[in-house]
């Protein structure tokens, strides 16, 4: 565990010196990741959370140090409850992501996924917006292009 947390400290390290977001898979650390973002909080601290699949308060955490939430496939599946944890969450929090070949959406879900189902996530997310699909996509968009710099 000690290992893990001096190899992510370097990363850290280095995104910032770059300028480079940082992209956490985080899995059943989530705590132990945010103890170490906290220490590390600054203007060039920024990233994504990919694969967000935590609660409310974890969602309100993550954005707290800066960092967007990558919404996949997940957000599909009936007894997830990502949908209830990101209702309250601002769409210029979340970025979309496939997560291809894994969590395909569902009605697909099983199967291999392809960045093409990535418009099912899109229209889930709309849907518990009460958005449009277009928007949710523009506003998606810009997030990914604020977090890589593009």
């Amino acid at each position: 565990f000690a290992q893990q947390q001096l190899a992510f400290q370097t990363q850290i390290n280095w995104a910032k010196e770059f300028s480079l977001p940082i992209v956490i898979h985080s899995r059943n650390s989530f705590d132990e990741i945010v103890e170490i973002l906290e220490k590390n909080k600054d203007e060039k601290l920024r990233g994504i959370f990919h694969c967000f699949s935590g609660n409310k308060e974890q969602a309100e955490k993550a954005i707290s140090l800066g960092f967007k939430l990558g919404i996949g496939g997940v957000l599909t599946y009936k007894n997830s409850g990502l949908d209830k944890a990101i209702a309250d969450i601002d769409l210029k929090h979340l970025v979309l992501e496939t997560d291809s070949p894994w969590l395909t959406p569902t009605p697909h879900r099983g199967k291999r996924n392809e960045s093409l189902y990535i418009t099912l996530v899109a229209e889930k997310l709309a849907e518990i917006k009460s958005s449009s699909i277009e928007e949710v996509a523009e506003i998606t968009t810009a997030n990914a292009k604020e977090v890589f710099g593009i």
